[in-house]
């Protein structure tokens, strides 16, 4: 399905960051939305507020059905259209080469509005070019990241 980064060589094109950001796409990197997550996970206890995950995954499609090979500017359009259609305070995370995951820490009714968003975006499946599917999960009291990562990769990704 997704590669993810932490699999990939160094002289990958796709993918490079500083720690914080994807230098490609300016998208948190997966070592600065794991912090973030962390941090998320810390607040959601001492404030007893939940929060939600949100996956967005997106493929290459082509008239046949069959996925076609994701280029740079493919990446580069769908994470600018994803951070236009998000809210400033929420994290979005690059953690695969078509993998996104956005931290919403007004837990899951605002996960709802922005899946909606997110659904309704023709400007995010770049010209009809993408074909994208999500996922979400909101936190549960006391739960670890890792736990609730696990939840979100168990959750069906629906496809638009």
């Amino acid at each position: 399905m997704e590669e993810r980064l932490t699999h990939l060589g160094k002289g990958s094109p796709l993918f490079s960051h500083d720690g914080i950001h994807d230098s490609q796409t300016h998208l948190a990197a997966p070592s600065f939305f794991y912090e973030q997550l962390r941090r998320q996970i810390a607040l959601s206890v001492r404030s007893r507020i939940s929060f939600s995950l949100v996956k967005v995954v997106f493929d290459k499609s082509s008239g046949e059905g069959v996925s076609a090979t994701i280029g740079a500017e493919d990446i580069l359009r769908f994470s600018c259209e994803l951070k236009s259609l998000t809210r400033t305070e929420d994290c979005i995370g690059r953690l695969g080469i078509n993998e996104c995951l956005i931290i919403i820490s007004d837990g899951k009714s605002a996960a709802e509005r922005l899946i909606s968003r997110l659904l309704t975006a023709q400007s995010l499946s770049v010209n009809h070019t993408l074909r994208i599917s999500i996922s979400a999960v909101t936190s549960h009291s006391g739960e670890s990241g890792l736990s609730l990562l696990n939840r979100l990769d168990l959750q069906p990704l629906s496809t638009h």
